[in-house]
């Protein structure tokens, strides 16, 4: 097994408690995990809350999906684009590790992406530490069951179990704040996301590629109005007001370009800009 699949296989299976297989073998069987931890949380979400988080998920598109379509413009991985793995970037709120979760997670998948084995280990320590802190583990145990297992060859399949465990299991979103928790770990994958849609497209030196690259950022307004109307719902929630205040300036400068073709360099350097200030802002 080549190197990438044995450390996906030490990460994913030190999420199953009741995983006892070693990293190399994906047995025949099917097998019933039975001592799963089990969530006691009290149901206490509100309907309406969680009508609208699953809404807005299910019409943005998987930030990992984004990163995949990065790895066809031709550049060449770097991991100098990625958060320090070493350096913590979460100032001890819960927003603010649920954030880092999904900046971690992005990273971890852009390496992933790229085969670049001792990186994704990096960021999997992170993701693991952060996702725990959150209170995510239990989610991610019932969410994966036997998929990891099955799926260790299989590099898409894997990178569909790390795009949903964190932000998709109806099993963690209990209550109105798990859901918060919940958006939080998505807006920092798509703001990490977005950051390296910028840094990569402003690399590209084929003029067929940059205007792929060029589209790819306008079609992103789309989605980050879903976005902004997800974290619209929690007006309470100070840094959470700050952070959406920010992208729907990002939102509103690639909004106001009406064609793709009428992305130029100076519009594109202007949305960058501000992508990049945001970015550093969440990764300090």
């Amino acid at each position: 097994m080549k190197l990438l699949n044995l450390l996906l296989a030490l990460f994913l299976t030190s999420l199953l408690v009741a995983c006892t297989s070693k990293p190399d073998e994906v047995k025949e069987t099917e097998e019933v995990i039975t001592d799963t931890p089990k969530d006691t949380t009290p149901i206490t979400v509100n309907e309406e809350t969680k009508f609208k988080f699953d809404f807005a998920i299910a019409n943005i598109p998987s930030p990992v999906a984004s990163i995949n379509e990065l790895s066809n413009w031709g550049v060449d991985y770097n991991n100098t684009l990625l958060a320090d793995p070493k350096k913590p970037i979460a100032i001890g709120n819960e927003f603010s590790k649920a954030v880092a979760l999904g900046v971690y997670n992005i990273d971890m998948s852009y390496a992933m992406v790229n085969n670049k084995g001792e990186d994704v280990l990096k960021y999997m320590k992170n993701v693991v530490k952060s996702a725990d802190e959150l209170g995510l583990k239990s989610a991610v145990d019932n969410m994966i069951g036997k998929r990891a297992e099955q799926n260790l060859s299989n590099k898409d399949s894997l990178l569909k179990i790390v795009d949903e465990i964190f932000v998709k299991s109806d099993a963690y979103l209990r209550t109105n704040e798990r859901v918060y928790t919940a958006a939080a770990v998505f807006a920092g994958s798509w703001v990490e996301s977005l950051f390296l849609t910028c840094k990569i497209a402003e690399s590209i030196t084929d003029p067929a590629a940059k205007e792929k690259a060029y589209k790819h950022l306008w079609d992103q307004r789309f989605y980050l109005k879903n976005l902004n109307d997800l974290l619209g719902e929690y007006k309470d929630k100070k840094e959470c007001v700050g952070l959406n205040t920010e992208l729907k300036k990002i939102h509103a400068e690639i909004d106001a370009i009406k064609d793709p073709k009428d992305l130029k360099e100076a519009q594109f350097k202007a949305i960058s800009s501000k992508v990049y200030v945001l970015r550093a802002s969440i990764t300090k």
